[in-house]
């Protein structure tokens, strides 16, 4: 008999931009793209709690993804704060949880930790990223577009990866939690549509213009994090 279903459930914190999610889609949708195939048992479920959807019981579901958000976690809108609740509450019952970007930020404000708008300003397109564990290769790139940073590790946190630009960029917890500061799921057209969209006014000349110079020189390989996310949730879910 085939195991039945492993239940995820992605918290949409972002909406793709209104002239790109037709092409693009919406940010639940890219990680399950990315995700699905090194997670063929899975069933993705899409909430989204940026447009005020009630979030569910931590039991309701196997594992939580977080995606990523153009909101600051210091925003601390009402939906930030049942956010918040629900992952401290997925801590105490042991329940895996995956966060991307916003997710990554959220999560260590959540879990006891500092994040805030960094002095070193945006980190756009792409970026070379260093690993401290043998699951991931030990240098790679990744695709990024964030100016906040986590500035204080949570306790509970290991820095096992990050960039010259963003030093804490991947943790680990001592419970079932992981996270990344870059965007696993994004597509290079997808990031350089976001390059061009915001140069004249968010991201200024100079940053869009070299964000697309290491878009084009950097090749990325989303599939080893990948697969560390699915065999994440596959480790704990045996438990």
């Amino acid at each position: 008999m085939s195991q039945r279903p492993m239940r995820i459930c992605i918290l949409e914190n972002g909406l793709t931009p209104d002239d790109l999610i037709d092409e693009f889609g919406s940010y639940p949708s890219m990680i399950e793209k990315w995700l699905s195939p090194f997670l063929p048992e899975a069933t993705f479920t899409y909430l989204s709690v940026v447009r005020g959807e009630t979030l569910p019981a931590p039991d309701d579901f196997e594992g939580f993804i977080l995606t990523g958000s153009k909101h600051s976690t210091y925003e601390r809108s009402p939906w930030m704060l049942e956010l918040i609740a629900l992952l401290q509450r997925l801590r105490q019952k042991r329940i895996p949880v995956f966060g991307i970007c916003f997710g990554h930020q959220i999560m260590a404000d959540a879990y006891g930790g500092l994040n805030a708008k960094s002095d070193k300003g945006w980190g756009v397109g792409a970026q070379q990223y260093t690993y401290d564990i043998p699951d991931l290769p030990a240098c790679s790139a990744s695709f990024v577009f964030h100016q906040d940073q986590v500035q204080s590790i949570p306790p509970q946190a290991t820095r096992i990866g990050g960039s010259t630009h963003c030093e804490n960029g991947v943790f680990s917890y001592s419970f079932p939690a992981i996270s990344v500061q870059y965007h696993p799921e994004f597509s290079s057209e997808y990031t350089q549509a976001l390059a061009k969209k915001f140069r004249a006014d968010l991201l200024g000349d100079y940053v869009s213009a070299n964000a697309l110079d290491a878009i084009a020189h950097l090749p990325v390989d989303a599939s080893p994090v990948a697969k560390w996310v699915a065999d994440f949730f596959r480790t704990y879910r045996a438990k």
